[in-house]
């Protein structure tokens, strides 16, 4: 890694950590620049505007998850049922509090009108739909249309984000599960 990509990573790490306490209307440039210790023109160096290094985060975020989702489906694929893939899916994002508390905020400034994210986030999510559709082709022999289905895992993957979150009672993955299960006839 170059001197150059050592300082960018020191950069979105702050960054991630400020958004994740401040959300990303309350962290600015000024906020970024004084926690890793630069001036604003050495920021500007690497980043000519907080929207360029918001999405590098959101592609770096993004790409972390659709990488955690690929590591738990490889290391998975054929030594567990859906149901346990699932569990493990589930779990393993809503266990990373810097990862959802980023991936709201990340929302929330979507929500705001940033159009860039959107189109990544959109971009992102369809990988989502084919990457559960094919786990789900792997690990199990029917031919069934999972569209639908992928669809509901990921709204299910956001919707226990914001639980998390906000801090509602425990999320009862197992049961969850179980009950989508039923809903996709496994």
């Amino acid at each position: 890694m170059t001197k150059g990509n050592i300082k960018k990573q020191i950069i979105i790490d702050a960054t991630i950590e400020l958004i994740s306490e401040r959300g990303v209307a309350g962290t600015s440039l000024a906020h970024i620049s004084q926690k890793v210790g630069i001036s604003k023109g050495t920021l500007y160096y690497y980043y000519s505007s907080k929207n360029d290094l918001i999405f590098e985060i959101t592609q770096a975020h993004m790409d972390g998850l659709t990488d955690s989702l690929f590591a738990i489906i490889r290391e998975n694929k054929g030594k567990v049922s859906w149901q346990e893939m699932l569990k493990k899916l589930f779990n393993t994002v809503i266990k990373s509090e810097t990862r959802t508390r980023l991936h709201i905020y990340l929302i929330q400034e979507i929500i705001s009108g940033n159009s860039k994210l959107k189109a990544h986030f959109s971009e992102t999510y369809k990988k989502w739909f084919e990457l559960l559709k094919e786990a789900y082709n792997l690990i199990t022999d029917k031919n069934d249309d999972m569209e639908i289905q992928a669809r509901i895992f990921v709204a299910a993957i956001d919707g226990f984000i914001i639980q998390h979150i906000i801090g509602a009672d425990e999320i009862p993955i197992d049961e969850v599960v179980e009950n989508l299960s039923v809903i996709i006839g496994e």
